[in-house]
């Protein structure tokens, strides 16, 4: 398998942003229809509209979750496009790449995003490890960032999809 450089890398981001893009109006979609048959069989069947409601918890996890892993790639876009203009790599995205790396699981094996993302990861794995002074805090910086990716769900998730977190 060939590896890819920095202007592929970028362009497997930009189409791994474009589906999970997709993928969320799908279930925002999805999560519409369920609330009105929730809401529509609460008198009736209150199993049923029960039921509904816990899917729309799921499918509200999953929203959440793409939505951090595409701000995660969001900032690892911004930090290579920057990267191409500085040069140092492995203290400007490692961080970014652990981060990815420790919330990706949180899809389990996704068949849409998994093997794109993974690309991505394994892509940049040898220029991350060609450096050799990795001398970063990365539990810390790690954190941060998640931090800085829930947020950004966080506020797209009540903004742009109306859902209350």
């Amino acid at each position: 398998m060939k590896r890819k450089g920095l202007p592929e890398i970028l362009t497997d981001i930009r189409l791994a942003i474009y589906r999970i893009d997709a993928f969320a109006s799908r279930i925002e979609n999805r999560i519409r229809t369920l609330e009105d048959l929730s809401l529509y069989n609460i008198g009736r069947f209150n199993y049923l509209s029960r039921e509904y409601s816990k899917e729309i918890e799921v499918n509200r996890n999953i929203l959440n979750n793409l939505l951090k892993i595409r701000a995660l790639l969001e900032i690892l876009e911004i930090r290579l496009e920057t990267l191409a203009l500085v040069g140092s790599l492995t203290q400007y995205i490692y961080p970014v790449v652990k981060a990815l790396e420790s919330i990706k699981g949180n899809l389990g094996n996704s068949i849409e995003f998994g093997p794109l993302i993974d690309d991505i990861l394994i892509n940049l794995q040898p220029i991350i490890t060609s450096d050799a002074q990795i001398v970063i805090k990365e539990s810390e910086e790690v954190r941060k960032i998640l931090e800085e990716a829930e947020k950004i769900a966080s506020e797209e998730l009540k903004e742009k999809y109306k859902v209350p977190t």
